[in-house]
């Protein structure tokens, strides 16, 4: 009687996979599971595929570009982004999805404050390219309307979806200050950064008048 053979087994893991033959209402209960946002207008396809590669994107959690990748997967297309940090390290994303970087440039002065033990502090700046344009100002916003925010046509979900999206894909043990609305796409450039020492607050003197401190064509999400 021969011996019987032996079959070499492997074990091989393999991660759960949403494929767009998933149906709809499965969608919702897969992205809250991995922690993906489904975009303001996302297809149900495009949804779906973003969700098999959760895993990959989330090795990459803490990096300027994927931070700025899952804002524009929310956003959708039309929007760009940067990320300036407290020594002056800028993070660009085209609206086409080109990436770009100036470092070291020690031109970023939000409120006067030495970096010290404050160089943990970053920006993000939206360039809503339409998405979202001038909103309801002090006089004419109406207060517990659900569905306004005060400056910009955001919707309250679309602000608090922006800072969920910004806390979840920082690099851990920083702080973003403020997710800055920029309604002019000429504004915040890397170069010629508009912060003068004085933005951390709302206004500040000039002579004996109380003036704005910070830019007009700029709106800001505090409290990230």
């Amino acid at each position: 009687m021969s011996a019987p053979r032996r079959f070499r087994t492997t074990r091989k893991f393999i991660a759960p996979r949403c494929t767009t033959t998933a149906p709809p209402d499965a969608l919702a209960a897969m992205g809250r599971d991995r922690r993906v946002i489904r975009g303001i207008n996302e297809t149900d396809a495009s949804y779906a595929l973003r969700l098999t590669r959760w895993l990959d994107d989330r090795r990459r959690a803490g990096n300027p570009y994927m931070l700025m990748q899952k804002l524009a997967e929310y956003t959708g297309a039309g929007p760009a982004f940067r990320t300036v940090d407290a020594r002056g390290n800028w993070f660009s994303r085209a609206a086409d999805g080109t990436e770009s970087a100036l470092l070291k440039q020690e031109n970023w002065d939000w409120d006067g404050s030495e970096i010290g033990d404050r160089w943990s502090r970053f920006w993000v700046v939206v360039y809503p390219n339409g998405l979202w344009t001038d909103g309801p100002t002090w006089g004419s916003f109406t207060w517990g309307e659900p569905n306004l925010t005060l400056g910009t046509t955001a919707t309250p979900e679309h602000v608090v979806t922006l800072r969920h999206i910004v806390n979840d894909w920082k690099y851990g043990g920083t702080k973003c200050v403020s997710i800055i609305i920029a309604l002019d796409d000429a504004s915040f450039d890397p170069t010629a950064p508009d912060p003068d020492g004085s933005w951390g607050r709302w206004a500040k003197y000039s002579g004996d008048t109380v003036v704005e401190s910070r830019l007009n064509t700029a709106r800001f999400v505090e409290r990230v």
